[in-house]
């Protein structure tokens, strides 16, 4: 008798520490583990240490400055201005291109209206497409070689030149080359990379068009950087 009393009493005790214990258990694998799990995408440019730090899940962490490409303006294929990467609340992709490229720019421009496809009824993703051949490329020849794209339905513009250089915007602000190739006529130098940049204006990702997984890939962390954005913004985070 007195060896069941104490295994009852055992029990009461066994469970009695799982009501207590488990909560907090179910709290750190959601809380602290499952956040360790989550990998954001990688910020791309220079990083600069501020010399100021964060707290983070009770760690002092330094706080960094990345490379922040500067909003800039350019004319859009209906003659418009257009104030890019004006606007904190959206994500953007980016590309850049010219229409007498006789090379992979179709290809890339396929690939881009894949991606723009995947997201056109989401409004916090806009789509740029640059050319380097502003001397050529005016709206009305832009407007010509997008038609098939349709891109007003897509939150995609064509770009050529406006109130910025759209050259130093490539090289200082998107970090990729943009020269003309005087080794051939109506020749341009360009990435073949579309650049998923986020609403802080930090570029996230580059893809290159000549792979399609690459493509893909940007499909998937599209997907994950919208998530990042709302976790971002939430006022529960």
């Amino acid at each position: 008798m007195e060896t069941i009393r104490q295994t009852n009493g055992l029990k009461k005790i066994i469970i009695l520490a799982v009501i207590l214990i488990l909560p907090g258990f179910l709290y750190y694998l959601l809380e602290r583990k499952g956040e360790n799990r989550y990998k954001s995408l990688p910020i791309y440019g220079e990083k600069i240490l501020t010399g100021t730090y964060s707290n983070r899940m009770g760690k002092k962490v330094p706080d960094t400055l990345f490379h922040q490409i500067k909003p800039f303006s350019l004319t859009d294929q209906q003659g418009r201005q257009v104030d890019v990467l004006a606007n904190d609340t959206s994500v953007a992709v980016v590309n850049f291109f010219y229409t007498r490229c006789e090379t992979f720019c179709k290809h890339m421009n396929d690939e881009m209206n894949r991606v723009a496809e995947r997201f056109i009824d989401n409004g916090l993703v806009n789509f740029y497409t640059i050319t380097v051949d502003t001397a050529y490329d005016s709206p009305e020849v832009l407007d010509n070689y997008a038609k098939a794209y349709r891109p007003e339905s897509k939150k995609w513009s064509f770009l050529t030149a406006g109130s910025d250089d759209v050259y130093d915007v490539a090289r200082n602000g998107f970090l990729v080359d943009a020269i003309q190739d005087t080794t051939r006529t109506a020749g341009f130098i360009h990435s073949s990379s579309l650049i998923l940049v986020d609403s802080k204006r930090h570029i996230r990702g580059y893809y290159d068009v000549n792979h399609r997984n690459e493509v893909n890939r940007l499909i998937d962390e599209l997907k994950l950087l919208l998530v990042e954005e709302i976790r971002e913004k939430s006022p529960y985070k």
